[in-house]
């Protein structure tokens, strides 16, 4: 398994990848918005069905919070096109990360070496491109939803309603959000379970 290359705090910088239709998606369309990659191995499988599924079913609350939720794999534009018909995805971008293989995996260190895939993971980004949030899950099991929508609000409240800057909003290694500006806070780490070893 490979390390981490980006934790919470670090920038990310531009990308662009194919969706579903073949156009391309690049990060700077969602200028003011955070960002969610919510990486999955294959598709065509069950639990990655029911990944997309979930953030398909709530794209109108992460509307409201101003988030762009994105599914992303290694998988080619023809077969993400046929799964998203397949599992009826009318508004969900899902993402190739086909070629160069598994690149943005990668470059997230995400990318499984043995299996040719990614982890299945969330990364989360908020509206200055900073990587505010990164969960790496075990490949059987579908990431908590509830997990990351309130995550996201925390940060929508953090922003609206208080002096922190969202920016500065990050979790610890319980899974608990935090606030850099907030003295009581410190140590603040990625959730994968690779550094809770």
């Amino acid at each position: 398994m490979v390390e981490k290359s980006i934790t919470p705090g670090e920038i990310l910088e531009r990308f662009s990848l194919k969706d579903q239709d073949n156009a391309d998606w690049d990060s700077s369309s969602s200028r003011g918005k955070r960002i969610l990659l919510s990486f999955h191995p294959l598709a065509w499988t069950p639990i990655c069905a029911e990944q997309m599924i979930g953030l398909e079913k709530n794209m109108h609350l992460f509307e409201e919070l101003s988030t762009v939720p994105l599914g992303v794999s290694v998988d080619s534009v023809p077969c993400k096109s046929a799964w998203a018909r397949e599992l009826g995805l009318a508004r969900l971008r899902v993402l190739s990360d086909f070629w160069p293989h598994g690149k943005m995996a990668r470059e997230l260190g995400l990318f499984r070496e043995k299996e040719g895939f990614s982890e299945r993971a969330n990364v989360l980004v908020n509206e200055q491109g900073i990587v505010v949030f990164e969960r790496v899950y075990p490949i059987g099991q579908v990431p908590d939803l509830e997990e990351i929508l309130d995550f996201i609000r925390h940060l929508h409240h953090s922003e609206v309603n208080s002096d922190i800057r969202a920016e500065h909003c990050m979790v610890d290694l319980s899974g608990k959000s935090l606030c850099v500006g907030d003295s009581r806070n410190t140590g603040i780490q990625s959730t994968s379970d690779r550094h809770l070893d």
